[in-house]
């Protein structure tokens, strides 16, 4: 790829300079005798918002030189900002890859990864350059295109019309304008997100205090500062890691069976999370907060199914760190435990032997709610010093009595 050095302080002209390396780029075969779309006609270099497309259209920028102009999309599209009392000039505009890639037809294709690959140190410098406060990435195409340039999480589907947090910038998925997006994504729904967009920032005046609780244009640097690594968090983030996804429901039970296990193995829990009896089981309630101060960079919070899941972030600033032995306990929990569904793991946490003590003693007429089942390194059975020896003594068959939980 051309080298591109920016030698002088102008925005203008490092954006010139930008432009001329684009104008020589040879990088792709099929795409060499397209227009390349990047000039002064892309937009304003000083807007707090920048649009990323997929890529110019046939009929529309490969033809005119605009970027989102000219063709039904392009229509589209400024019918979208029209609806916010946005101008296109008071925004910047771009695409994933800058040529037109045709198919064997001669009609609009789709990039292919390495044609993504070669065009994403163009983007990274235009989105260095413009420095805006919110990059605003229009379809799939687009929302992956980031990810050359720093790994993310982010699904166009769950993370539609929401400011997420990504490599020092914030992000807003949205779908792309085009006539065939419509069949996904209505344009009412279209329409109603960019007015959510319009809520967060303007392209002049960048984010608004509202949307963010603060009139930064970046996120603030003690969210981007790593935070204390508890060791909640530590083992959270590893079972995280291996599964990517996961019900938080069984997170906490897999937290659970991993600590008894640690606890018989390595003579502590790797936690030392005190988990209270529940009507769903075991539940640590000090883990909720060790993972809202992880939300939106180690990981995502979503919803399947009304259940909240977890699944690993775009921009991690802190790794999970276990020693050889506590790894290897937490593999082995996950491949006995990691494909079980909601279900299944509240049968497996039940029929551990702090909570076959739980069942017995409710049996029994006690009330066991919100009493401790582990708490540190000792288990219920053992801090209650006068439990009878009924109590102690596994039946399996009280598991069939523990609540059903729906599944993922």
């Amino acid at each position: 790829m051309v080298s591109v050095v920016f030698s002088s302080f102008s925005r203008e002209r490092r954006f010139e300079d930008l432009t001329r390396a684009v104008q020589h780029c040879d990088l792709c075969g099929r795409l060499c005798q397209r227009t390349r779309v990047l000039s002064p006609s892309n937009g304003n270099l000083h807007s707090r918002v920048l649009f990323i497309a997929e890529a110019p259209g046939r009929l529309g920028a490969d033809r005119t030189g605009i970027p989102l102009f000219g063709d039904q999309t392009g229509m589209n599209f400024e019918r979208l900002l029209g609806n916010i009392k946005w101008r296109r000039e008071q925004v910047f505009i771009t695409n994933a890859v800058l040529c037109n890639p045709r198919n064997e037809l001669g009609t609009n294709g789709t990039p292919t990864l390495q044609e993504l690959r070669n065009c994403s140190s163009y983007l990274d410098m235009t989105i260095t350059l413009v420095d805006p406060a919110v990059v605003v990435t229009l379809g799939k195409v687009a929302l992956a295109s980031l990810s050359y340039l720093k790994p993310h999480g982010f699904e166009l589907q769950n993370d539609v019309g929401q400011l997420r947090p990504w490599n020092g910038y914030l992000v807003m998925p949205l779908y792309h304008p085009g006539p065939r997006a419509l069949i996904r994504r209505s344009s009412a729904k279209q329409t109603s997100d960019f007015v959510a967009l319009a809520n967060a920032v303007d392209p002049v005046g960048g984010l608004k205090k509202k949307a963010t609780g603060s009139t930064r244009f970046r996120v603030p640097q003690s969210r981007l500062d790593p935070p204390t690594l508890t060791p909640e968090a530590n083992v959270a983030l590893t079972v995280i890691e291996f599964l990517g996804q996961l019900s938080y429901f069984k997170l906490t039970k897999m937290l659970y069976l991993i600590d008894l296990s640690a606890r018989q193995e390595l003579g502590h829990t790797l936690t030392g999370m005190t988990y209270i009896r529940q009507q769903d089981g075991p539940w640590a309630p000090s883990l909720t907060r060790a993972m809202n101060n992880l939300s939106d960079f180690e990981i995502l919070w979503t919803t399947i199914g009304k259940l909240p899941n977890v699944r690993s972030g775009p921009s991690p600033r802190i790794r999970p760190q276990l020693d050889e032995r506590e790894a290897d306990l937490v593999l082995r929990a996950v491949k006995k435990y990691g494909s079980l569904s909601n279900t299944g793991i509240k049968i497996a946490a039940y029929r551990t032997k702090p909570m076959q003590y739980v069942l017995k003693a409710e049996a029994a007429g006690l009330s066991m709610l919100n009493k401790p089942v582990l708490s540190g390194n000792s288990t219920c059975d053992e801090l209650d010093d006068t439990a009878p020896s009924s109590l102690t003594t596994a039946r399996p068959d009280l598991v069939d009595s523990c609540p059903e939980h729906s599944d993922d």
